[in-house]
């Protein structure tokens, strides 16, 4: 399963999409307003190509659908092949988080890809439709879907279960679980950094400064996102508080830069991106319970979506029976 998933791709078309992607995460709402060709079109891709949501494609994808699906969505500028790393059983095959839960525990994985240039909740209001989409043609009944997302994709897919329960679509019944890895529900550090640095240099009386400040500017929407971590439509009022999906578990994965938690640079900065208090709590009050909360020491903030140790405690989380209601 695992080289089905992942086939070889040339390092031409590895730096291609990489490419894309990246220009996507930062400029990813002006290539989308005017219309430009190399703008991201949300799709699960398969093989890595879009993956038509028809019975038939999705068949073809997955052969034995077992009901139960596993959505992974990558984070800013990246792309689904973020995913993939050499298997520890036979390195001269790849794997992933999905082809190893497909393995271990019958789930059919779908790899997001979309312009994470876009505002949050625009990528969250489109995966909630794409989900609808998905579950109205698997070719069997859905009884289990897990949603998985990295860094800024955590944020989409609280934002997609939002805007789900909110026009009551059917696929939220079926979210059993969901799991952040490295997600600032509490808003990133960096992107602080820039917003403040923005308005310093634009307010600053030197036409330099002001044309660094106005370039900082034009950073995308989905960057700016994620300073508080905005997950809902601006409507002029006070941003409420978005709600975590009542119904679904919930898990939290931070990673550090140190073996110890307490180190000085891990409480600055975490995973190199993202400290532990924004990755393992909103708005300084977990949501879940202590075992639904783990750190991995040692493992920055990319390393998150391809590190084996961060697999098992995914396939551990996945293992006991689900919360009855």
């Amino acid at each position: 399963m695992p080289e089905d998933l992942h086939p070889p791709a040339g390092a031409a078309q590895t730096w291609a999409t990489s490419a894309v992607s990246i220009v996507n995460g930062f400029f990813g709402d002006y290539l989308t307003a005017r219309q430009n060709g190399l703008a991201i079109d949300m799709a699960f891709y398969h093989h890595r190509q879009p993956l038509p949501l028809t019975p038939a494609s999705l068949l073809r994808a997955h052969p034995q659908p077992t009901g139960k699906i596993c959505v992974l969505v990558h984070g800013l500028a990246g792309h689904e092949g973020v995913w993939t790393f050499p298997d520890p059983a036979d390195p001269t095959r790849t794997t992933s988080y999905g082809a190893l839960l497909h393995d271990e525990h019958g789930y059919a994985p779908l790899f997001l890809r979309y312009n994470s240039g876009l505002p949050i909740w625009t990528n969250g209001q489109r995966l909630a439709a794409l989900l609808d989409e998905l579950l109205a043609s698997y070719p069997a009944p859905v009884q289990d879907l897990l949603l998985i997302g990295h860094s800024m994709g955590g944020l989409v897919l609280r934002s997609a279960c939002f805007y789900g329960a909110q026009q009551q679509l059917p696929w939220v019944a079926q979210v059993s679980r969901v799991v952040y890895l490295g997600t600032p529900h509490d808003g990133a550090d960096l992107e602080r950094l820039a917003h403040v640095t923005e308005t310093t240099l634009q307010t600053v009386p030197n036409p330099i400064t002001r044309i660094v400040g106005r370039f900082l500017h034009q950073r995308s929407q989905g960057v700016k996102d994620l300073r508080t971590g905005a997950l809902l439509e601006p409507d002029g009022a006070a941003a409420p508080e978005t709600p975590w999906l009542a119904a679904a578990e919930h898990f939290l994965m931070a990673g550090t830069l140190t073996d110890d938690v307490q180190h000085p640079a891990t409480l600055l900065f975490g995973d190199g991106l993202v400290r532990i208090a924004g990755a393992a709590a909103a708005n300084g009050r977990p949501p879940t319970p202590a075992a639904q909360v783990h750190v991995l020491p040692r493992v920055h903030h990319l390393q998150l979506t391809r590190e084996r140790a961060v697999y098992e405690q995914i396939s551990a989380w996945c293992s006991p029976p689900m919360r009855q209601e």
